[in-house]
């Protein structure tokens, strides 16, 4: 059976082509997103900033969460400064070296500012790092930079640079330069003497890293039984990235929530897709199989042959792809890194199970493909498979199956999209109509033959007015089924291109509109990664026109659920505001009919963020602040405006100390109406000329955050146009396939006296109704689903989702040119074909 297998597959080079191109690049897609989802949860950074200490002390970066993937604290989870006296007392023979971290920006000239990490030179030692010239900063004006930032500058040994710590410039003479690279570290670390450390920076004096070099082996074990006292741990060589670059737990956590979310999608779209082209070249081949019927195969040995063919094709393709796989994921991660969204020195992971998931993905789908197509072979008279049409009767007990499997589908995808109004929790209420789309899209592989001859006889009035148009007509209703094969993954990735992209920008319009809607204040003064000083506070509030000039800050934090809630941790955006200025920052909309009061031991949620924690007035959540630290809160108000302004909201004094500078995130200024705004900002630009890094701008949400960064959307565009390539080749290849089989069709309208302009003519009437239907029935697939997310996101207040005329315009122009391609090169070896 394999010999004549291997016979029929020489044969029939083209559909062999496009079912191997297929099941190879599914197991691409799912080898490539199996190397993301590997890398986030095994990918490690070494930068060797702490490599030298024999033992390091530092905090947990990240909360553990029973049962799932432990959470990473939104910034670096510090150590009191009293354990670096406690470790020198108990270990009075040892050498104990700690690492105090003061954010900064630099500047060598007028405008020029890079945020840097300034460290006390004593740490210095703690990583593997040499002076590459100059000597050690000793006095309180002297600086040591890494020798390609001071490159950058234009800086020599002698020169002179400032650093801003959120007022004015303080001005340093560069002495000495660093080996130091700064690969897949935040941002580049600086070194001042520890005497200049010690007067910067926030007040509690907490310490990112303690080095220890102990002098015997008792040493090591009394620090082993002090630290965990501390709530610390002790990092061994080779896993310290997570304190090196603390990026890299945020980044990583971000790369498998993408790839874990997006790569299942993948799956189901790559599974349905071989199942779809496998089903496709079967029954192009119903006239085939009849004749070996016929003349006496049985049916045992038609599907033992269709079944050693697939097989062929499957295990090559799929083991290939599967080797191909992890290569591309590779790729990705590379391309992601230098947009800065991963640490630079997070290499890929690669392990087994990538690689066996991908080969076995296109195989075992194309196995069950066949197992299902060939039951309608071996079934059905193989007199009736002779013609050219579909056979199956519309009554059949066959066709009334895959009509309720269709019908099911379809009902659970509505089901999905109208979440929102039969569930309170907010998780399902918003992530289940995101879904729905592909849901409802999986529904057009058995629904496909009566889509379209609906398709059919909408369009039959006012395309069939000229005998190209109306062939083309017959043509499709002739051939529905094998036409709905070829329609499958055009509709799959319509309804997913717009439920993706337009799902995006519905997010982001909630929140810009909740953050119009409930801003009170006119202009917004930050110091991006430092913070904004009291010098530079005063400045603005002496600036003409401004009416007052109130400091918050914005971070994220770890909020845990209340006792008995069985809800999940959450991350989330919370603000920090003085108490009684709360309604002067903004209306934040709260549920009840009194304004938000913020008293000390109080927060306040938004609805959605209390919803997903299932936390209501009155109870006590624990909230992981940015530096590690955790506290107790007591839930006094809900408000509806989360999304815009943060789903937390503390006192300014909760959130204040837990930063890495002590200092606010920015100055909410407001200007009285018989001020011009934009003159009132001119003033602050004026007055601040020389505060490094300071930014006015006339953002309204200041206090939103979460808005991804440049590098962040190009992470997410990226995945998603590599599914989106995976299913262009797939449509590609169920086009080719379907026309491919009609070469004895277009050799009999030759005969009758067809001319090729009107063979062509043809193909183009059927390729614009498919892509016409396609774009239609994915629409209509991925409409529910954003009707209910919006909703859901914006708390009942809109409906309508934020769909970009030029994003759809380009999905539906994307479409109709693959669809014309894919028909045109495939048409013209049919048309080329004299038989």
């Amino acid at each position: 059976m394999n010999k004549l297998a291997r016979l029929t597959l020489r044969a029939r080079r083209g559909q062999v082509a496009a079912l191997a191109v297929t099941v190879f690049f599914s197991a691409v897609l799912v080898g490539a997103f199996g190397v993301l989802l590997e890398t986030g949860v095994r990918g490690q950074v070494s930068t060797g900033e702490y490599d030298n200490a024999p033992l390091l002390v530092a905090s947990r970066q990240s909360v553990p969460v029973g049962g799932d993937v432990d959470m990473t604290v939104p910034g670096r989870a510090l150590l009191p400064a009293s354990l670096v006296d406690e470790i020198t007392a108990a270990l009075p023979t040892s050498r104990v070296v700690a690492d105090r971290i003061v954010p900064a920006v630099l500047g060598a000239r007028v405008g020029d500012a890079e945020p840097v990490d300034a460290h006390p030179w004593s740490a210095f030692e703690l990583g593997n790092r040499e002076l590459a010239s100059g000597r050690a900063p000793v006095g309180p004006d002297e600086i040591v930079l890494p020798g390609h930032v001071a490159r950058s500058h234009g800086l020599e040994t002698g020169g002179k640079v400032s650093l801003g710590f959120g007022d004015g410039p303080v001005a340093y003479t560069l002495v000495g330069t660093t080996t130091a690279d700064d690969a897949g570290v935040d941002v580049p670390d600086v070194y001042l003497s520890d005497a200049q450390i010690g007067t910067r920076g926030n007040p509690d004096r907490s310490v990112a890293v303690i080095g220890v070099w102990p002098q015997a082996t008792p040493d090591a074990d009394v620090l082993a039984r002090l630290v965990p006292q501390a709530g610390a741990r002790l990092w061994d060589r080779g896993d310290r990235g997570p304190v090196e670059a603390v990026s890299q737990g945020r980044a990583t956590a971000a790369l498998v929530s993408a790839a874990g979310a997006l790569g299942a999608v993948s799956l189901i779209v790559a599974v349905f897709t071989v199942i779809a082209l496998t089903s496709l070249q079967i029954r192009e081949r119903s006239r085939e199989l009849a004749m070996l019927r016929i003349v006496g195969a049985t049916p045992r040995q038609v599907k033992r042959l269709l079944r050693a063919e697939i097989r062929m094709v499957a295990a090559l393709a799929g083991g290939l792809g599967g080797l191909a796989g992890p290569l591309v994921g590779a790729a990705m991660i590379g391309a992601i890194r230098s947009w800065g969204v991963l640490p630079r020195t997070l290499q890929p992971v690669f392990g087994p199970l990538p690689f066996v998931v991908a080969m076995l993905t296109g195989f075992v789908a194309a196995e069950v493909a066949t197992r299902v197509a060939v039951r309608r072979v071996t079934r059905s008279s193989p007199l009736a498979q002779l013609g050219d049409g579909d056979t199956d009767p519309s009554a059949s007990p066959r066709t009334g199956r895959r009509v309720v499997v269709g019908v099911l589908l379809l009902a659970v995808g509505v089901a999905m999209a109208l979440a929102p109004t039969y569930t309170s929790n907010v998780d399902v209420a918003s992530g289940l109509p995101g879904i729905s789309g592909l849901v409802m899209a999986l529904s057009i592989g058995p629904l496909s033959p009566q889509v379209v001859r609906a398709a059919a006889a909408v369009v039959r009035r006012p395309a069939g007015r000229t005998a190209a148009a109306y062939t083309a007509l017959s043509s499709i209703r002739h051939r529905s089924a094998r036409v709905g094969g070829a329609l499958t993954p055009i509709v799959l990735g319509v309804a997913l291109g717009a439920v993706q992209l337009s799902g995006a920008a519905t997010v982001g319009a909630v929140s810009a509109a909740q953050a119009d809607a409930g801003a009170r204040t006119d202009l917004t003064v930050t110091l991006p990664s430092v913070g904004i000083g009291d010098r530079t506070t005063e400045l603005v509030r002496g600036v003409p026109g401004v009416a007052s000039a109130t400091p918050f800050v914005t971070t994220g934090v770890i909020v845990q659920p209340p006792a008995g809630s069985g809800n999940s941790p959450q991350t989330l955006n919370a603000l920090g505001i003085a108490g009684d200025q709360v309604e002067h920052y903004a209306d934040l909309e709260p549920t009840g009919n009194s304004p938000i009061r913020l008293r000390q031991g109080d927060v306040a949620l938004g609805v959605l963020g209390a919803a997903q924690m299932g936390a209501h007035v009155g109870d006590e959540v624990t909230i992981v602040l940015a530096n590690g630290q955790s506290i107790k809160r007591h839930v006094s108000a809900l408000y509806e405006r989360g999304l815009g302004f943060g789903d937390v909201l503390l006192p300014f004094g909760d959130l204040q100390p837990a930063t890495a500078s002590g200092l606010a995130s920015g100055l909410a200024v407001t200007v009285p109406a018989s001020e011009s705004v934009a003159r009132v900002g001119d003033g602050i630009r004026d007055r601040l000329a020389d505060v490094p890094g300071a930014e006015v701008t006339r953002s309204a949400s200041a206090g939103a955050g979460g808005e991804a960064s440049g590098g962040d959307e190009k992470f997410g565009l990226l995945i998603l146009m590599v599914l989106f390539g995976y299913i262009a080749i797939a449509v590609t290849n169920s086009l080719v396939t379907a026309t491919l089989s009609r070469r004895s069709e277009f050799a009999l309208l030759a005969a009758v006296g067809a001319a090729p302009r009107q063979r062509r003519s043809i193909l183009r009437g059927e390729a614009a109704i498919l892509a016409f239907t396609a774009c239609i029935v994915g629409t209509a697939f991925a409409l529910p689903g954003l009707f209910a997310m919006t909703y859901a996101l914006s708390n009942g207040d809109r409906i309508m989702p934020a769909i970009d005329p030029v994003t759809y315009t380009a999905i539906v122009a994307f479409t109709f040119v693959l669809v014309f391609s894919a028909t045109a090169l495939a048409g013209r070896a049919v048309l080329r074909n004299r038989r």
